[in-house]
């Protein structure tokens, strides 16, 4: 047998289940959510491709024609930061970005609806509803509760922002020396500004920072104490020099196009940073002279007096070797007419001669001359020299200076002579 009586009793029970199912069932209301699931996929259908033709057919080439022709681009200061090309490509991403969330959410909601027209789906459809509302609910309160503290913090940085504008005029007029404070000088501003703002935005930091979300958290104060341990141990040199900045800044131990000479290094200061100085040499050679360096080493600034304001210029000096055989006063003549032919050097005051000192072979003159281009150092002592030897020359002066040199070997005392072997005995030869 294929079938045993068992079998076959359960077979027609599920046989006679399954006919009474469908005798019982609503078929109007089965047609209904069949009609509405029907009307909810072709209503997304349609939306779809609404909206795809929408924005193929009228966002995307009005993106690019106002490209084309209104997008000058976006610059601050003369740079370009976003270009036309650039803009058109963000625009089309911008619109692609909000296509896709329009589709994706009226897919979503689609689904949803799908879900809630049946009756054995509907909590799942509940499920995905709070899917999307919940966290956005969440949000929402979040925001809610922040709100105080969001507008502690906007006031914070309202007033922090007012009073440094409110500095930068002041710094402002005493650098066009329109408001003159005794004592402070107009280079001072910038620096000042600078020090203004690093301490006022390092005081809103340290009032905003308790009102910001999690804050008190241990990740949050682990994170802080990391980037903090991070800078202390990494940038102690890069703090000394800024601290050397501002004190190089007050100090006013030079300013821009200054002549200056810091240890080895003689030229123009070409730029001034917080960190370093940029100096220029008279070989066109730009050298970078840490501020803390500076601070450590001896300044001289040759264009300090050059500058001032009764113009006495600055002085430069050379050491010339004169023989014996020259007279000294015919010497200062010609040095001192040198000086005054040369291109640069003043008049008044005149140059001037010092004795500095008397060799066994020669006397050394000290050349002073007063100047107002100490950065044309090179071109001067140049000419100088040049204006020197065609005046000595000139009156039949030879600057070479004469050396005796002795050419006798030293003498060498009985008691310093090498030890000599003693000859052996003549030997007689008897014929």
């Amino acid at each position: 047998m294929l079938f045993n009586s068992l079998e076959i009793i359960y077979l027609l029970q599920m046989i006679q289940s399954f006919f009474d199912y469908f005798r019982n069932v609503d078929w109007a209301y089965m047609s209904r959510l069949a009609g509405l699931s029907l009307l909810v996929i072709v209503g997304q259908i349609v939306f779809y491709n609404i909206v795809v033709h929408f924005f193929k057919k009228k966002v995307f080439p009005f993106i690019a024609d106002r490209s084309r022709h209104h997008f000058n681009g976006i610059k601050f200061r003369g740079y370009a930061i976003l270009t036309p090309a650039r803009l058109l490509t963000i625009g089309f991403f911008t619109a692609k970005t909000v296509l896709y969330t329009i589709l994706a959410l009226s897919f979503y909601t689609s689904l949803t609806l799908l879900f809630v027209i049946h009756p054995g789906t509907r909590n799942f459809a509940y499920k995905l509803v709070h899917a999307i509302l919940d966290p956005l609910l969440s949000i929402l309160h979040g925001f809610i509760a922040y709100t105080p503290n969001l507008l502690r913090i906007a006031i914070i940085v309202a007033v922090t922002h007012y009073l440094l504008k409110f500095v930068k005029f002041i710094m402002s007029e005493i650098e066009n020396k329109r408001l003159i404070v005794k004592g402070f000088y107009p280079d001072w501003a910038h620096a000042t500004l600078n020090l203004f703002r690093f301490l006022g935005y390092a005081f809103m930091l340290v009032l905003i920072f308790p009102l910001l979300p999690d804050s008190e958290t241990s990740a949050f104060k682990g994170v802080s104490v990391f980037f903090g341990v991070l800078l202390s141990l990494g940038s102690t040199t890069v703090i000394a020099n800024l601290i050397a900045g501002f004190v190089l800044t007050y100090m006013r131990s030079f300013k821009l196009g200054d002549r200056v000479k810091v240890g080895e290094v003689l030229g123009d200061v070409v730029e001034k940073t917080p960190f370093a100085v940029r100096i220029q040499t008279s070989k066109k050679e730009i050298v970078t002279v840490p501020n803390g360096t500076i601070l450590s080493s001896n300044v001289v600034n040759f264009s300090t007096n050059a500058d001032a304001e009764e113009r006495n210029g600055v002085i430069l000096y050379m050491d010339v070797t004169v023989c014996y055989d020259v007279p000294w006063r015919k010497a200062i003549e010609l040095l001192t007419a040198a000086a005054l032919k040369t291109e640069f050097v003043m008049e008044t005051p005149a140059p001037f001669v010092n004795a500095k000192n008397l060799d066994n072979d020669a006397s050394i003159m000290e050349l002073n001359i007063y100047t107002q281009y100490p950065e044309l150092q090179p071109k001067i002592f140049s000419d100088l020299n040049k204006n020197i030897r065609d005046l000595f020359e000139g009156e039949g002066i030879s600057l070479t200076v004469p050396r005796l040199v002795s050419l006798q070997p030293p003498a060498v005392s009985v008691a310093q002579q090498p030890h000599q072997p003693a000859l052996p005995p003549a030997v007689s030869r008897q014929v």
